[in-house]
């Protein structure tokens, strides 16, 4: 793709802001700007060219459509798994216990599937799966992030392909062929995600592009119309989903690998946003920072910023050069030993997320991200929880879980902007407005999560499931907030940390979650939903850090922004 030239385009704003920032000082990157501090040079208001706006919508289109299929694509999964799964648990307990159960097409009927034993193992096999799917997307989340950085996010995205392509492959292979594969060698299946680093690596990397071509007023809105698009695709698909489980559960399981793939090959028509468009030249070129601070160790010429870095090798590290990336040359083996370069790359590497550590707010709400999913975690099995306790098929109980989108949308798109706009005081500020909103979420998290869990039948359960869903806007809610309390140009790695932070949560989610359900149900009756109710718990938690949080004052304006920018466009 042709270099584009577009000169007034902020830099903020252009396609080509790192993944990860470089924390090279000498290349520091754009200028800190928080959301509530002055415009700084070069940042007053302008007119985006027709070519950058172009570039922009292709980029959020393209965003938008991969989105979409693999939300569709992991919606049509979620129930055949689920099915395809018990039925060779199933089967395999009987083979041990009483063969004369199978049938003559070698199934189990499904009604006869629900006894604890043969849930227990299901529930084994996906707690599991999930905490190895976990463990190694966290692992792999931060080098990948740095590979998006140096060599391009479309680049980086492309590695996902052959990844995701062996998980579909080696997952349909080892449920077809359940006499010679055991259900537990889906475990195994983690593996393919060294190939990219899986859907979280994906996903970090879509928000970062998203985040990067949108203005701080837009963010929000770019959120929430994300989480509708993924609600509109899980309601519809899972509901399609539900009813070709009742003809055969292969049928959607391999429509819907074939969907994930078809979304993550739009890879490949994606803009490589790190070079889309020219470095921006401020006007004057030359403008030195001494004019605007009296350190002499700040005297940099604003357009050097802009400037490629070139490639140099790197001092020895035992000398005073701890802001410099470590050499792995050949020669630099012989003077230092593997230890010595192993700590030296884990300060280096680390660095530029020391900025999480020195903000409290930014660390409580984060702690509030990694206690919602594993609160969240019990909704991977509330369809075999459904299934169980009121005796219902899994294409019954997966198409009730997917309407919950029929609330979640109209609460999106109606009442979440209604109450912002209409129902809450109009001087309180958007921020501030989303913490209002977020401390309410997560109480209806809370009495629906728990509703759940002590429901004894489906007409006590349906109200539950609608009161938890309408705190569905909650961890939305959370990422637009913490959006505001970092620097432009270290959302990027923000957003790394959340998805690092929110896999963790997962991998903790996968043991802590299956080990309950697995005890509840063995416990049986009123204890099956046992997870449900240790989940709200976890939602207590939650709340109580969202209602003690308070948003901080607007930081000092820095020492480079023009303090009477404002006071000269009034006059």
């Amino acid at each position: 793709m042709a270099p584009i030239r577009h000169e007034s385009l902020d830099r903020e704003d252009r396609e080509d802001v790192p993944f990860l920032d470089s924390p090279d000082p000498s290349n520091p990157g754009p200028a800190h700007r928080h959301v509530h501090s002055k415009p700084s040079i070069g940042s007053r208001p302008v007119k985006a060219n027709a070519s950058a706006s172009a570039i922009s919508f292709r980029l959020k289109a393209t965003l938008f459509a991969m989105v979409l299929a693999v939300e569709i694509g992991f919606a049509f999964l979620e129930g055949p798994m689920v099915r395809i799964m018990e039925s060779i648990a199933c089967r395999q307990h009987f083979l041990g216990v009483d063969p004369t159960k199978i049938g003559a097409d070698g199934q189990v009927p499904e009604a006869m599937c629900k006894i604890g034993e043969v849930q227990a193992e299901l529930a084994a096999v996906k707690g599991y799966h999930m905490f190895f799917d976990g463990s190694l997307s966290a692992l792999l989340a931060i080098p990948y992030g740095l590979l998006a950085d140096r060599r391009g996010r479309k680049s980086t995205l492309a590695l996902s392909l052959p990844g995701f392509g062996l998980n579909s492959i080696l997952t349909i292979v080892i449920l077809w062929f359940s006499d010679i594969f055991p259900l537990r060698a889906l475990w195994f299946t983690a593996l393919t995600w060294v190939f990219g680093g899986g859907p979280v690596v994906s996903f970090a990397i879509i928000w970062t592009m998203m985040a990067d071509v949108t203005t701080e007023a837009e963010r929000a809105g770019i959120f929430f119309q994300f989480a509708i698009v993924s609600m509109g695709a899980d309601f519809a698909s899972s509901a399609l989903s539900s009813y070709l489980m009742t003809l055969d559960p292969w049928i959607p399981l391999v429509t819907g690998f074939a969907i994930v793939m078809a979304g993550m090959m739009l890879i490949l028509v994606l803009p490589e946003t790190k070079h889309a468009l020219p470095p921006r030249k401020a006007e004057p070129t030359h403008v030195e920072m001494s004019d605007l601070t009296d350190d002499p160790q700040r005297k940099i010429s604003l357009h050097s910023l802009n400037e490629p870095e070139p490639y140099r090798t790197e001092p020895d590290m035992n000398g005073d050069h701890e802001n410099e990336p470590p050499s792995w040359s050949i020669q630099s083996y012989s003077h230092q030993s593997i230890l010595a370069k192993f700590r030296a790359n884990y300060r280096f590497y680390l660095k530029p997320y020391r900025f999480i550590l020195n903000r409290k707010p930014v660390l409580l709400l984060l702690t509030a991200f990694l206690v919602y999913r594993l609160s969240r975690g019990s909704s991977w099995f509330l369809t075999q929880y459904i299934s169980t306790r009121y005796s219902w098929t899994l294409a019954q109980a997966n198409f009730l879980v997917s309407a919950r989108p029929t609330v979640s949308i109209p609460l999106f798109l109606f009442g979440l902007p209604f109450l912002k706009s209409r129902v809450l005081n109009p001087r309180l500020s958007s921020t501030e407005k989303d913490l209002w909103l977020a401390r309410r979420s997560i109480f209806c998290l809370t009495v629906g999560t728990l509703g759940i869990g002590l429901s004894p039948t489906i007409a006590t359960l349906i109200p539950s499931m609608i009161i938890q869903t309408s705190g569905s806007g909650f961890v939305f809610l959370c990422r637009s907030i913490i959006t505001t309390l970092v620097e432009r140009d270290e959302t990027a790695r923000l957003f790394t940390a959340i998805e690092i932070i929110q896999s963790l949560g997962n991998v903790v989610a996968s043991l802590s979650i299956t080990t309950v359900f697995q005890i509840g149900l063995r416990l049986g009756g009123f204890w099956i939903g046992l997870a449900w109710m240790m989940t709200s718990t976890l939602f207590c938690l939650v709340g109580v850090a969202i209602w003690s949080f308070n948003l901080p004052p607007s930081p000092p304006t820095p020492d480079f922004v023009v303090e009477d920018y404002d006071e000269d466009d009034r006059a």
